[in-house]
């Protein structure tokens, strides 16, 4: 591109020079005009002429004026003037008429209407109206000033090119190019090369494009990147608007904010400076870096048909989250010993009942064998000792498990608030009948009687990022798919809505609305809000053990599902595993439960408060029984590799490929019959008819 400029500025010089009409300079007038001999050349010397050719008027201090050669070299305040728009200064000059070509030096300068071009070395065409300078040039144009090595500028059309270490100065930006274009009367610049962009708080860089300085409007279509801060936009097309604060990129976008570590991608994306928000569509995805350990590195990623990410307050954030909260109370779940009761069911579970039930007598959860209604009951209960007691206990707490005395707390995202009950008095200050009260800390902030957490008037910044239909989430242990969801840097929890389903290992947990929560670069726990269930079932297996409530708390360990506290409306379906005399499936029903998970699989089950068991054999079962209301499995919408919901990766993945048509192959000759070549007889051969 940089050589066909330069061609092209060569062939209009050509071409104008061809096309001009040879004319003769004229001295119209001087205050002395002395015959002699110059470099062995007869010549006059002038002083104080004045030159006329065509359109233009030159005059200087002195001159040699070459009558024969129809040219003249001008000393001392050298001035040009054409058609008396262009005025042209300097204090040497060479000017041959027949070329119309002025050849100036020392301290150059060329004005017209619109700009002012200096120099120390200018070639000016009056013919073509084409000024150039290859020693270091300068234009000034209303607030702009534009400088580089080399320049052109074209005097008719008001367009200048500039050439090596080229700058554009403006009030709002300081534009750095190898190659540019700038028209003085538009004011916008055109770039050829390598060009960076320097705001004030912001930087762009392309290898093609346009920049306007007078309403601060960019276009760019070749290796562009806009950066601001720890923020970074690239695209194969980029639009931006300095004084309205909007971008617009199209194709193979890239949006990375380095300082909250994210990363948007996709082929359509909308930038807004006043609130750092980016809006991307068409194949759009983000990625979530996570660790395994403190080797292995993993990442989430996350695909929707829209992404936006936006800067807030940590306050903004609060008050967000806070419109949305459903305050649950938190389960007290007291450690197995003498106050519960425990009964194995199969191999691997426990059911642990609540320490009201004092006798398991009391225990009653039917067992339907032929027909009839049998209590589970009937086997004796031998007391065990404190000694067995306490083994036993020991031996129920699963092994690299969390505390069995967990104080959880649901779905609590509401803030620990002690409301403090002041009398309403209604004054005509205060028409709602709220009395603030002074608070006796005052680095905590209180309104209106209720004490708040510090993120509650946390000014400090932090990223979002909303995922917008058709959400679906890959990690390598962990996937997800959802209508809708909501991603916050401030407390590294992905909020997942509308139909959720998460898929960890050999379970499928849903809900009406999921929290995934992480801590230090690893999924921590998860929240299941409203109609929360979780199936799980081993491979080629049809049985499916279920666990359903109203709100649910999951804890991860090593991004593996470790332990799930039901909250509310408990209720689980779980079929035994290699059971000795109890062939069947065991449905049950409380208040609260607690489910510990172990390679993959339920190892045991905790019943609080007052649980009932039903036993059902398998020949006794029907399809209703066998799941609970929220029951769904859907194993084939688990996204199964990161290139299966990345848009674009999918789209090449399942490309059609052409296929080549068949060439004829030359026919080979039939070998002959020779010790080496056998020839086949076939398996059967029909008798000939005889006639």
């Amino acid at each position: 591109m940089k050589k066909s400029l330069l061609l092209l500025c060569t062939i209009c010089f050509s071409v104008a020079a061809m096309a001009q009409q040879i004319t003769q300079v004229q001295l119209l007038k001087s205050d002395s005009f002395i015959g002699l001999k110059r470099n062995g050349e007869n010549t006059n010397k002038v002083i104080n002429p004045v030159f006329q050719q065509d359109n233009a008027t030159l005059t200087c201090d002195s001159a040699y004026f070459y009558l024969t050669k129809n040219s003249f070299e001008a000393f001392g305040n050298v001035h040009i003037n054409q058609a008396d728009t262009i005025n042209i200064y300097a204090d040497h000059l060479n000017y041959d008429g027949n070329t119309k070509l002025a050849i100036l030096k020392n301290n150059v300068r060329l004005t017209d209407k619109n700009a002012v071009l200096t120099t120390n070395d200018l070639d000016y065409n009056l013919g073509t109206k084409i000024g150039q300078y290859y020693n270091g040039g300068k234009i000034v144009n209303d607030k702009n000033t534009l400088t580089s090595k080399n320049g052109y500028y074209f005097t008719d059309n008001k367009d200048a090119y500039f050439r090596y270490n080229v700058e554009v100065k403006s009030p709002d930006v300081l534009i750095k190019s190898d190659t540019l274009k700038y028209n003085t009367i538009s004011k916008i610049a055109y770039f050829f090369g390598p060009t960076n962009i320097y705001g004030k708080t912001d930087t762009l860089y392309t290898e093609n494009g346009q920049y306007n300085t007078s309403n601060d409007r960019a276009e760019f279509g070749k290796n562009n990147l806009y950066t601001q801060n720890a923020k970074s936009l690239k695209g194969d097309s980029l639009f931006y608007d300095g004084k309205a604060g909007y971008g617009r990129a199209v194709k193979n976008i890239l949006f990375i904010d380095t300082a909250q570590k994210v990363e948007l991608r996709g082929d359509l994306g909308i930038y807004k400076k006043a609130d750092e928000s980016i809006t991307v569509s068409k194949n759009a995805y983000t990625v979530f870096i996570t660790e395994k350990d403190s080797v292995t590195k993993d990442s989430i990623w996350l695909t929707a048909d829209t992404l936006k990410s936006r800067v807030i307050r940590k306050m903004d954030l609060y008050a967000l989250q806070q419109a949305n909260i459903e305050k649950i109370p938190s389960v007290k779940l007291d450690s197995i010993g003498n106050k519960e009761i425990e009964k194995k069911i199969g191999n691997n579970i426990t059911i642990i009942t609540d320490s009201v039930v004092k006798d398991s007598s009391k225990l009653k959860p039917a067992i339907i064998k032929n027909n009839k209604t049998d209590s589970l009951a009937e086997a004796s209960v031998v007391k065990p000792t404190e000694k067995q007691e306490k083994a036993k206990a020991k031996e129920a707490k699963p092994k690299n498990s969390r505390p069995e005395a967990i104080d959880v707390g649901i779905v609590t995202r509401a803030p620990n608030i002690s409301a403090k009950i002041v009398e309403a008095k209604i004054d005509k200050e205060n028409k709602l009948g709220l009395v603030a009260i002074k608070p006796q800390n005052k680095s905590v902030p209180r309104i209106y009687g209720l004490d708040l957490p510090p993120e509650a008037t946390d000014t400090a910044k932090i990223r979002i990022v909303l995922a917008y239909h058709k959400v679906k989430i890959f990690k390598s242990d962990l996937q997800a798919k959802a209508d809708s969801a909501f991603f916050s840097y401030g407390d590294s929890t992905i909020r997942i809505y509308k139909n959720p389903l998460v898929w960890a290992q050999g379970s499928q947990l849903s809900a009406d609305t999921m929290y995934i929560q992480m801590k230090n670069k690893k999924i921590d726990n998860m929240d299941l809000i409203r109609k929360s269930i979780i199936v799980n079932t081993d491979k080629d297996s049809v049985k499916f053990n279920q666990v359903a409530g109203k709100n649910m708390k999951a804890y991860f360990k090593n991004d593996k599902l470790e332990v799930v506290f039901v909250n509310g409306n408990a209720e689980s379906i779980y079929f035994p595993k290699d059971s000795s005399g109890s062939n069947g499936m065991m449905r049950s029903i409380t208040s609260k439960m607690r489910i510990n998970f172990d390679k993959d699989s339920v190892m045991s089950i905790a019943f609080i408060r007052k649980p009932e068991h039903t036993y059902y054999p398998l020949e006794k079962l029907t399809e209703e029984l066998k799941t609970l209301p929220n029951f769904s499995w859907k194993p084939k919408e688990r996204p199964k590799s990161k290139n299966e919901i990345i848009p674009n990766k999918k789209v090449s993945a399942t490309k059609p490929t052409k296929k080549k048509p068949l060439e004829e192959k030359p026919k080979e000759d039939k070998p002959l019959y020779n010790d080496k070549v056998k020839q086949a007889k076939p398996a059967y051969e029909p008798k000939k008819k005889v006639d």
